[in-house]
């Protein structure tokens, strides 16, 4: 007995109540959104859950009624608009790409301003998403756009419940906190940079599964423009690495059971232990959020793709990881460019008398 008990700190942690409130919202809430979705059909399904964890990580209280209208206003509007600028355009992808360019950038711009983070992420996950689906697959597009707007809504949704059975607010370090970039044009110049490339090469090559690549790597540089810290962009590689895994390791185990059931408990494991994870907040916290999207993203795509394509599963996570380690392996060399850039121009600022 006294050799278990010493060894029990290693493997079990005592939290309050406060915090175990938090973890049940977040593996609650993003397993009811995986699992609704996943039986009602509305693929891809692991949006809802991605959508769900966004709400219940981010935001430290249930969101107010105007603050979820607003939102599923947001999601809504900028996929109908997208898909719209992408059918009018359609003949002219040169316009179309440009415009797009364009719109990312003033995007990041704002990010890197620090301003309107959860709206601007919404309206890039939009970004990723419906040029992609509309140019491979048009006949397609206007129910993604629908599933877009339903993954949002039952993402608010589950805010507000979860919170009203789980109401206690846990104290979660954030990360550390990042003023407005010294260079906010630069800043959103070299997100720019970084995403297009990813974008320009699955649309030519019209990868089918470039929505969800492109989601991820949407995510990555997002989280990077609010982060804007050379140091962690090979713990975001990694745990981008390790999420893909994880979501494979999933799939493999629902083989096993092929059952709804079966995949509830899988998400809501896994869902508990992110959740975990991310309560503990901060940069390790900020990087378990990271690793759930990443393996909620590459399970989805397995379940959705089935056992009829299973020689093409080596070949998706490949794609997944070379596009996530391009735009992760961009932000180390623009990165530290960009702090050298601000260092220069706080040195020449003149020194008020």
């Amino acid at each position: 007995m006294a050799a278990a008990s010493s060894f029990r700190p290693l493997w079990i942690e005592p939290v309050d109540s406060a915090r175990l409130h938090y973890i049940l919202r977040f593996a609650v809430g993003t397993t009811a959104s995986f699992t609704i979705c996943e039986y009602m059909g509305w693929q891809p399904s692991a949006l809802a859950a991605v959508l769900s964890g966004i709400m219940l990580a981010k935001l430290p209280v249930s969101p107010p009624l105007k603050v979820g209208v607003a939102l599923a206003l947001v999601m809504g509007l900028s996929a109908w608009f997208f898909l719209a600028l992408t059918m009018w355009l359609q003949e002219v992808p040169q316009v179309l790409f440009g415009l797009i360019g364009v719109i990312l950038f003033l995007a990041f711009y704002m990010l890197a301003q620090a301003k309107a983070q959860l709206p601007l992420t919404l309206m890039l996950i939009c970004i990723a998403i419906m040029p992609v689906i509309t140019l491979t697959h048009p006949d397609q597009a206007p129910r993604m756009r629908e599933v877009l707007t339903q993954a949002m809504i039952w993402a608010i949704l589950m805010a507000w419940t979860m919170h009203a059975f789980w109401p206690k607010l846990a104290k979660v370090a954030p990360a550390p906190p990042q003023a407005a970039a010294a260079a906010p044009a630069a800043t959103a110049l070299a997100g720019t940079f970084i995403v297009l490339p990813v974008m320009l090469v699955y649309w030519l090559f019209g990868l089918t599964d470039a929505m969800p690549v492109l989601l991820q790597v949407v995510l990555l540089v997002a989280k990077m423009e609010e982060e804007r810290s050379k140091a962690t962009a090979g713990a975001k590689l990694i745990s981008n690495f390790l999420g893909g895994f994880v979501g494979l390791g999933a799939y493999m185990v629902l083989g096993i059971a092929p059952t709804l059931l079966t995949f509830t408990i899988i998400v809501f494991i896994l869902s508990m232990w992110f959740g975990y994870q991310i309560s503990k907040g901060g940069i390790r916290g900020s990087n378990a959020e990271l690793a759930f999207n990443a393996t909620m993203i590459i399970f989805g795509i397995f379940v959705m793709k089935g056992d009829s394509n299973a020689g093409a599963w080596f070949a998706r996570i490949i794609q997944f990881f070379i596009g996530c380690s391009v735009a992760v392996g961009m932000m180390a060399l623009l990165w530290p460019r960009l702090e050298k850039r601000r260092a220069k121009m706080l040195s020449t600022d003149p020194v008020p008398l």
